[in-house]
């Protein structure tokens, strides 16, 4: 199996003090990928359960009245 390229493949012109930085824009930028990635599945599943009480099917009303 092949090797991810590495910082240092990319950017071989850089010095050290440059690769190091180059690794911690992405360390943090992989960071803030996956709290987006996060906060999005949340509100997903926070809409999908207030769609689910809000729909007739979701309903518990039991009063036989209603249509559900």
């Amino acid at each position: 199996m092949e090797q991810p390229p590495t910082i240092r493949d990319l950017y071989p012109h850089f010095t050290e003090k440059e690769l190091q930085e180059a690794e911690q824009n992405l360390e943090q930028y992989l960071e803030i990928v996956l709290r987006i990635f996060e906060r999005r599945e949340v509100e997903q599943e926070e809409k999908r359960k207030a769609q689910k009480f809000d729909s007739p099917q979701g309903s518990t009303c039991f009063c036989g009245k209603c249509d559900f």
